[in-house]
């Protein structure tokens, strides 16, 4: 496909403001006719739906994909009759059965095997992948459901994200990544430029391997500090698209951060997408129906243009000496060692302070990932923002 054509793939939005299934079914079926998906694409072929299971939370707290999502999109293609429908993710942390459980019960999606042609994944295997056009990746162990799929599905959510700015359809497939070798991946790109482009390297694997399409959950959204212990926000859309640029731009501009995040400048220098929301057709799958424009709160992490004008100085290290780190806070602590297993680096420990287990961070180590922000159950790590930087903000 050319760059030329690739700057023209549609993004279809609906107006959608609950999580009622036959509501959803409707409109993902509405978003499937305006994007002329046909028969064919889905008929006896194996489907992957990749959801959002960042960690084992609960739906109405969004941080997760919502099951109302999944069943209704599971219930439209199952009128196709593929040969199966396989909803698989590997969330932060181990990649084993016992762990899967934990997430699907947790995050509501039990029910959902009930359903025709439809499995939770529960092979924990993965397989080597080689990326021959990867800049940055050029192989990687991936969960072998994505390796076998036909069809990928990825139903991400609109989320902020503490490292990438946002969490939606580029950023979801990181989730292919089988469990702890995401640290890995961290510390393998420490720098924002390099892991945004490691993202697009995965990205374009699973456009290239399978027919791909991107279906955002933004019926409720999460701003301040995502993707995990941010806030809700009733956002009330769902978008589709065949290139997850685009949808990731549209959801940009629909959260107030256009022109904000790295990986999809990233796609763009490849000619992938472009940059302005306006330049990509937008379809409504809904009879005068507008796409929303919000502002999201965004995460403590970010301090918009100010950090990403100071990139170059120094090499880097003033935008480093600027960032947002993160803390422990003890009183919310309880020592659970989720932290010290998630960082990339080992820069975390547990100590004892008062008779009582917490985290500590060794500052002068830490590459800014947010892993153990992200990941801890009781959100006791914080980030704590430069003084100037607040004043500034």
């Amino acid at each position: 496909m050319s760059a030329a054509s690739m700057n023209k793939i549609p993004v279809a939005h609906a107006a959608c403001t609950a999580y009622d299934v036959p509501l959803i079914r409707e409109k993902i079926s509405a978003l499937f006719r305006t994007l002329r998906f046909t028969p064919d694409m889905f008929a006896g072929k194996i489907i992957l739906v990749k959801p959002n299971l960042v960690m084992a939370k609960k739906p109405e707290l969004a941080a997760t994909t919502h099951p109302a999502v999944l069943r209704a999109l599971a219930e439209v293609l199952a009128e196709f009759a593929p040969k199966k429908i396989v909803i698989a993710d590997s969330a932060g942390g181990p990649y084993n059965p016992p762990a899967l459980q934990v997430l699907y019960r947790t995050c509501g999606l039990m029910s959902l095997a009930e359903l025709p042609f439809v499995e939770l994944n529960t092979d924990c295997s993965f397989d080597n992948v080689e990326m021959e056009n990867g800049l940055r990746l050029r192989h990687c162990h991936m969960i072998r459901p994505a390796v076998e799929a036909d069809v990928c599905i990825n139903v991400c959510k609109l989320k902020t994200h503490g490292l990438t700015g946002l969490s939606c359809a580029t950023k979801n497939l990181f989730g292919l990544i089988p469990g702890v070798e995401k640290f890995e991946m961290h510390a393998t790109f420490p720098q924002i430029e390099d892991f945004s482009e490691m993202l697009v390297d995965i990205t374009e694997y699973m456009r290239g391997h399978t027919e791909y399409i991107a279906l955002c959950d933004g019926i409720l959204g999460m701003e301040g500090n995502g993707p995990t212990h941010g806030t809700p926000v009733e956002a009330g859309v769902l978008l589709a698209s065949r290139s997850p640029y685009a949808l990731d731009v549209m959801a940009e501009h629909i959260i107030g951060c256009d022109r904000a995040v790295l990986h999809l400048d990233a796609a763009a220098k490849r000619g992938l997408v472009v940059r302005d929301w306006q330049e990509i057709p937008l379809l409504s799958a809904d009879e005068d129906a507008s796409l929303p424009a919000l502002s999201f709160r965004k995460p403590d992490s970010t301090s918009g243009k100010f950090l990403k004008n100071l990139s170059g100085i120094m090499g880097g290290r003033l935008a480093e000496a600027f960032a947002a780190r993160p803390v422990i806070k003890a009183s919310s602590c309880v020592g659970c060692g989720v932290c010290v297993q998630s960082c990339p680096v080992h820069t975390i420990a547990l100590v004892t302070k008062k008779q009582k287990k917490i985290a500590s961070i060794t500052p002068d180590k830490c590459i800014r990932c947010y892993c153990c922000q992200e990941l801890c159950p009781k959100g006791a790590v914080v980030l704590r923002k430069n003084p100037l930087i607040r004043w500034i903000h």
